[in-house]
Order: structure tokens, then C-alpha cells, then sequence
């Protein structure tokens, strides 16, 4: 059951921190935010791969590989959750999720398999200016579909594409901005602020990083729903890479750390095999 939670609020963005300092928002802050085009702003790797250790209350809980590879003029980032053997044994559980993303990172398609027990959740979100479309089940037949709007006709972003967006967010210190993300089929906002340099101990050592405080919230029946945060810490140099993040759920406090980066051109498959050794 942890794991499946977990899994819940790491790729579908259901925590809070712990330590983040923003008020709940009653009102979008700052301007809506999307990827800068400016050419002093470096590009993303034409591919990556990122592997992460996931704790809840200190004890370590599994594993989460991230890639992102760019072949034949197609963006596509996929992420795997292996919880750790003895999670398994007591609740089979993991997950898998899959972006296709367009220009300026604003994804194209996601889709999401969550394995709960002997329940296979399955979302699948094609995204369109101003709006996103839906179809959920939980167990091979279609359960639910709709068409959602996007307040201000904005982009809406998934877990992939909003860490894309973070990381090439460009903020002075204590600027505030926003912007809308799809969590399995519902449509919230986050508010974000960048709390500027912090050292922090990561890979063995004192790293230098920016650090980003967010609340979010749910667009739909707020008012059932307290505002949910997180912490994100971003290396210092250029490529802005996650190192870090802390959240709070009811099970207790989730971190996600950092323990490899490989990155180089075309097919991700070996830098897979090089994050894996």
C-alpha cells in the first residue's frame, strides 16, 4: 500500500512539504509561466536519464529511473517505479508513465499505468490549446472520459512536463509564478516560488542548488481539498538538473534523491545500462 501511495504522489503530484513556505493561495501569483525562449537559456539534453531513491519516514522504499530521449524530431520522457522487494511481497505495486511532448515542452500525450494488488489502474490525457481530453479505467474497459478546459485557455502541463518547466524557469529571487497540470484526470494549479541558492548535502557532498517552494491545489471542489506542497531543489549549474524532493503525505514525509545522471545523444537505451551499473 505504501508504495502504491508513494508512486500516487510522486508521479501524480498528491503531496505537500513539509518545509515550504508559501501562503495557500486563494488567487493565481505571479504570470503564468512557460519556457523561456531566449537563446541564453541552454537547451535540454537531447537525451537523459535520471535514477532516484524514493524514503517515506527515512526508510527507503524503492527505486524511480526517468528518461528523457529525442530521436527523429519527437520528445518522449518515460518513468518506472520498482518499489523494494519486501513492499512487493506484501502489495504488488508499481508504476509506469509515458509523455509525448511538443514544442516549448508542453506535452502532447501522457499516459500512466498504476499497479495497485491485483488493480491496474490506466489514465490517458491528450492535451489541445486551452484543454485536455481524458479516458480512465481500472481494468481494461473505459471507464470515464471528458473534455476539461484550461482557465485563461493556458497550457495545461503533466508530471513530466512540469519538472521540464521548472528547470528552465530563469526567476529573480522571491518571483512568483503558476501554471496548470493535469493529476491523473483532474486539473490543478501550482504556485510557485523561487526561494533562491541553498546548500545542501547530495551525492556524497555539499551541492549548491536553487530551490523552489510550490503549493498546489485542485481546481474542482477546492473547497473539500486543503492546498497540498512540495520542495524542489535544482542544481546551480545550466542544466538545472533535480536533485531533490521533499514531500509531505499522510503516511509522512516523501523524499526523492538524486543517485545518477547519464546523459549523451540518441537512443536512451544505453544510458539506461550505465545509470543501472
Amino acid at each position: 500500500m505504501l508504495a502504491r501511495r508513494s508512486f500516487l504522489l510522486l508521479l501524480l503530484g498528491a503531496g505537500c512539504a513539509r518545509d515550504a513556505v508559501l501562503e495557500d493561495p486563494e488567487a493565481p501569483h505571479g504570470h503564468l509561466i512557460s519556457v523561456p525562449t531566449e537563446p541564453t537559456v541552454p537547451p535540454a539534453p537531447r537525451s537523459e536519464v535520471l535514477a532516484a531513491e524514493i524514503e517515506v519516514l527515512g526508510l527507503r522504499l524503492g527505486t524511480l529511473e526517468s528518461s528523457r530521449c529525442s530521436l527523429r524530431g519527437t520528445t518522449q520522457i518515460e518513468t518506472h517505479l520498482a518499489p523494494i522487494p519486501l513492499v512487493n511481497a506484501l502489495h504488488r505495486s508499481g508504476g509506469d508513465a509515458r509523455t509525448v511532448l511538443g514544442p516549448a515542452s508542453v506535452p502532447l500525450f501522457s499516459e500512466y499505468h498504476i499497479e495497485d494488488g491485483d488493480l491496474l489502474r490506466h489514465y490517458r490525457v491528450q492535451y489541445r490549446t486551452g484543454a485536455f481530453e481524458y479516458v480512465y479505467d481500472n481494468g481494461g474497459r473505459a471507464k470515464n472520459h471528458g473534455l476539461e478546459a484550461v482557465p485563461e485557455g493556458a497550457p495545461a502541463h503533466d508530471l513530466h512536463s512540469a519538472l521540464s518547466l521548472l528547470r528552465a524557469w530563469r526567476p529573480r529571487l522571491d518571483e512568483r509564478g503558476y501554471f496548470y497540470i493535469v493529476v491523473g484526470r483532474r486539473l490543478w494549479r501550482a504556485d510557485v516560488k523561487f526561494a533562491g541558492p541553498e546548500v545542501i548535502s547530495a551525492q556524497g557532498g555539499p551541492r549548491l542548488t536553487q530551490r523552489i517552494d510550490g503549493t498546489s491545489v485542485r481546481l474542482w471542489q477546492s473547497e473539500e481539498s486543503d492546498p497540498r506542497r512540495f520542495s524542489l531543489w535544482l542544481s546551480e549549474d545550466p542544466d538545472r538538473v533535480p536533485l531533490r524532493l521533499v514531500a509531505d503525505s499522510s503516511v509522512g514525509e516523501v523524499r526523492l534523491t538524486l543517485t545518477s545522471r547519464e546523459q549523451g545523444e540518441g537512443d536512451c537505451r544505453k544510458l539506461r545500462a550505465n545509470a543501472a551499473r
